[in-house]
């Protein structure tokens, strides 16, 4: 027998698990740390490093061996870290005040030299929530950083490849002199996280709090985004926000008036965006006219509870006033409206005629597949036709009477599977069938 080896999630055990298992480190990602040092050298040359998001450890880890002895090493988690020696740790929120007031009580009058931050925070909800929730986290780890850091210093963080990184990458280019993005060999391949080093802190004096901002740094450039609509002929459906109100939509309550529908070259988005048609005084004349029935005032007033076939209403009845004045416009305004009505019942038929033929064609397909079934049952012995007769409901074996004829439907043993018929009547002792009886039992054959 072969080897049996243990399948995880995402193959976690690759070859990085093994190795930090043999060299005693925490976790795997110990390695990214020890390729993106090797890289660019930012370890052996610091005396201080904070560690943000730090459990369980690996990084503080590889920070205690690579850098000098007699360095000052932070690690902060929300979660507690197991102690390392010469490491200092604490269990707080880096988003909270606490956590910078406990920075500073253990840094003193030091400056930091490098800041790491490899944290991620719950993943699942969905990818933009995610993505979002990770460089909302990497932004409050640089105002840690933009505080915290000598200048001339290295942040090193992760960030998610979405449409928040180029926001970040700009920010990160403001403040440090080289900005670099890079992917060590131990991140796995499936994963979409990357690794940006931030070198040569400028230290400017006075930093605009925009930068450090996530309502500033992430917000959606969309032009088009303020003036949402709702297309009512493809209608999606949609979760509701309970947070309160949409970007760009504050108002529950729309009116438009009516000349505008008429003459906008889009209705279906005035259809889409508005709560009501209001007749305004340039078209009052359309409220009497014959065309304008109670069914359409009655929808002109709610058209957020319509539904497609309303709408397509309302949609014919705006295309008879915008055609050109005539004797013989009303007389086609109302045959075009007929014609339409014949199509949509004739679309109806057709489709209900359509479904009742696909659902006789599965029921043929099913009363099939059952006999070849029973077919090869008998073939192998497994079954006799006496079973099938028991198996079926009222039986394979049935009498069908018709007049004085008596048709006895028999599946007989033989490999074809032939319906033997036994006819017997009493009037034609000649045996002659007429042709109608032959239809009629014909009919019966093709539904059994």
């Amino acid at each position: 027998m072969g080897k049996k080896t243990k399948k995880t999630a995402k193959g976690r055990l690759d070859k990085y698990y093994h190795l930090a298992k043999d060299q005693g480190y925490r976790a795997r990602s110990a390695f990214k740390l020890i390729q993106l040092n090797k890289k660019y050298n930012f370890l052996e040359k610091s005396k201080c490093l904070i560690d943000l998001c730090a459990a369980p450890g690996s990084w503080l880890q590889v920070a205690n061996k690579y850098m000098p002895s007699a360095s000052l090493i932070i690690g902060v988690d929300l979660v507690s870290i197991k102690p390392i020696s010469n490491v200092i740790t604490f269990q707080e929120d880096i988003t909270s005040e606490k956590c910078r007031s406990r920075l500073r009580n253990e840094l003193k009058n030091w400056k930091a030299d490098v800041i790491l931050h490899d944290g991620a925070p719950n993943v699942g909800i969905s990818w933009l929530q995610d993505a979002f929730s990770q460089s909302e986290l990497t932004l409050k780890a640089l105002r840690l950083a933009v505080e915290f850091l000598n200048k001339g210093g290295t942040f090193l963080t992760k960030i998610f490849r979405s449409k928040d990184y180029n926001n970040l990458i700009w920010i990160f280019k403001q403040l440090f002199g080289k900005v670099e993005a890079t992917k060590p060999a131990s991140s796995r391949n499936v994963s979409a996280e990357i690794f940006v080093v931030c070198r040569d802190y400028l230290a400017p004096k006075k930093i605009d709090p925009k930068f450090l901002d996530p309502r500033s740094v992430f917000q959606d450039i969309d032009v088009g985004s303020t003036n949402k609509s709702i297309d009512i002929l493809h209608p999606e459906k949609k979760r509701r926000n309970r947070d309160g109100y949409e970007d760009g939509e504050y108002l529950l309550y729309k009116e438009i008036p009516i000349s505008e529908f008429i003459n906008s070259d889009d209705p279906i988005k005035i259809l889409g965006s508005a709560s009501k048609l209001k007749f305004d005084d340039k078209i009052k004349e359309l409220l009497n006219h014959e065309l304008t029935t109670e069914e359409i005032k009655a929808c002109c007033e709610d058209l957020k509870v319509l539904s497609r076939k309303e709408f397509k209403s309302l949609l014919k009845w705006r295309s008879a006033f915008r055609k050109p004045k005539s004797d013989n416009n009303e007389i086609n305004v109302k045959t075009e409206m007929k014609i339409d009505e014949k199509q949509d019942i004739q679309e109806e038929l057709y489709k209900l005629t359509e479904d009742e033929r696909i659902r006789h064609k599965r029921l043929r397909k099913k009363a099939n597949e059952k006999r070849q079934k029973n077919i090869t049952r008998m073939q192998l012995k497994m079954i006799s036709p006496t079973d099938i007769a028991l198996d079926n409901e009222g039986g394979a074996l049935k009498k069908i009477r018709k007049g004085d004829m008596n048709v006895i439907l028999d599946q007989g043993d033989n490999q074809d599977d032939d319906i033997v018929i036994d006819i017997q009547n009493k009037d034609h002792q000649n045996g002659h069938v007429v042709s109608d009886d032959i239809t009629y039992l014909e009919e019966e054959l093709d539904e059994l």
